[in-house]
């Protein structure tokens, strides 16, 4: 059991996506820790790397008060993994949420081109990308998505960073208990089985009715998840409202 949760957010995104988990966990009574990645939020002026990145999740997880469940989301879930399998025995537990998916160097490529050029579309400005995801979520979840601004100019370094890196390998070394968090509608759900089995002591849970971002899509849901992992609970599947 733990007291202290700390939350890792999602790319172009920074710590207000988690506003409605923060809120409600630090109700129950917890420490709850959401910092911003470099280039995101309030650090958008700084270059995200790799090693600034991970910095950043060992001063957060410094600052606890005692061993947390260490939780990320997308980016977050994928730098997640990759911290807690460098720092053994620091973590009360982890939670890696909507980034199941192994991205081969080809595919991360494109994709970053493909986002990276998006970017400076004229008709793609903040304001419409803001719009569309509120259309795909709700006018709350957008707000609190992009609540500390939209990172421009992140994706392909990201996205270059992610795909460099050993992630069954890593989750074959965490040994705390591990929970994969996936909405029921997200893509990067397609290599979920193989994290699953490369797993010491791994649990997948899946969100009825939510998508990739699965916080925003069931964020009532997702904190109850984050308390039973923090007290120690397995989880019930299917998950009850």
């Amino acid at each position: 059991m733990t007291g202290s949760i700390v939350l890792i957010h999602a790319v172009r995104s920074s710590r207000t996506m988690w506003t409605g988990q923060t809120r409600r966990l630090r109700r129950r009574g917890f420490q709850v820790i959401a910092p911003d990645l470099p280039g995101h939020g309030l650090r958008r002026a700084e270059p995200f790397t790799l090693e600034s990145a991970l910095a950043t999740i060992e001063e957060a997880v410094a600052a606890c008060d005692e061993p947390p469940v260490l939780v990320g989301l997308s980016l977050g879930g994928y730098l997640t993994l990759h911290w807690a399998s460098r720092n053994p025995d620091r973590l009360e537990a982890v939670v890696a949420a909507d980034c199941t998916i192994v991205p081969g160097p080809a595919t991360a490529r494109l994709y970053g081109l493909w986002i990276s050029m998006k970017d400076w579309l004229p008709g793609d400005s903040d304001a419409r990308v803001e719009r569309a995801f509120a259309r795909r979520h709700s006018r709350k979840a957008a707000r609190r998505y992009y609540g500390g601004g939209r990172a421009h100019g992140v994706v392909r370094t990201v996205v270059r960073t992610i795909s460099s890196l050993d992630l069954l390998a890593d989750v074959a070394t965490i040994d705390v208990p591990l929970t994969f968090l996936n909405g029921e509608h997200d893509p990067f759900r397609r290599h979920e089985a193989l994290f699953l089995e490369a797993a010491r002591d791994g649990e997948l849970v899946i969100l009825d009715d939510a998508g990739h971002i699965a916080n925003l899509s069931r964020p009532k849901r997702f904190a109850k998840v984050l308390r039973r992992v923090a007290t120690g609970e397995r989880i019930p599947q299917p998950l009850s409202p």
